[in-house]
């Protein structure tokens, strides 16, 4: 335990020292230490079947949405992952279950959740099947704007209190080394530490307008959406 406070005490002080806006290289050495500090990651203790709806940006084709929910009724919940118009969402009610839908802002977003009363997964804990899911809003404090966004520093503070889950949707990515010259994209430290911390099993976010699905080094599956997809986890 000490370790790890310490460890935590360490990242806030790089974020400290962050130039607002900017990629700060010194986070890109600390996964490994994440790695060596809280193993591997842990299983799914049930299934659970997903749509999942990110980065529309009033560009959701409404017929072909149509088409593509008809061959996958068979979902626990629908999970909107931000950046989506008013048009969007209107579609999105028309066919989706609301009894099942939750959804985060992005970093482009008014708060369409509170004026169609969808509810805000940001900071909450659900449990479906016997699976935790917890969610954080928006992206990388990227420019001196009012967006739903977090520095380093705030994404750190607000997952280092919240609980353990199974699953965590998120509109933006982990740190991204790669993305040194696009700040915009380069995800948050405070998602990657809580997906080691926590040795979740899942991570779904959407952003950066590509469908991929990677495996971090402790284990943990990794599903970038772009537009909507039907996901089975086991």
């Amino acid at each position: 335990m000490l370790k790890e406070k310490l460890y935590y005490l360490h990242l806030l002080h790089l974020s400290k020292k962050d130039i607002p806006y900017t990629f700060n290289p010194k986070y890109i050495k600390e996964e490994e230490k994440l790695y060596k500090l809280y193993g591997k990651s842990k299983s799914l203790p049930n299934s659970l079947n997903l749509i999942v709806v990110s980065d529309t940006h009033g560009s959701l084709e409404e017929n072909a949405f149509k088409d593509y929910l008809s061959k996958h009724q068979n979902y626990d919940i629908c999970i909107l992952l931000g950046d989506h118009s008013t048009k969007d969402i209107e579609i999105i009610l028309k066919y989706i279950d609301k009894t099942k839908l939750y959804g985060l802002l992005g970093n482009h977003d008014t708060n369409y959740l509170k004026k169609y009363n969808i509810e805000n997964l940001n900071g909450s804990l659900i449990e479906i099947n016997n699976i935790k899911i917890l969610g954080i809003e928006g992206s990388f404090k990227y420019k001196e704007e009012t967006f739903p966004s977090f520095t380093e520093e705030e994404s750190l503070n607000f997952l280092h209190k919240m609980p353990r889950v199974d699953i965590l949707f998120s509109h933006d990515n982990r740190f991204d080394k790669t993305k040194r010259n696009d700040p915009t994209h380069k995800g948050l430290f405070g998602i990657t530490y809580y997906l080691y911390k926590n040795q979740i099993s899942y991570h779904i976010h959407g952003h950066n307008h590509k469908n991929y699905e990677a495996t971090l080094k402790n284990g943990t599956k990794e599903i970038s959406i772009y537009m909507y997809k039907y996901i089975e986890l086991r």
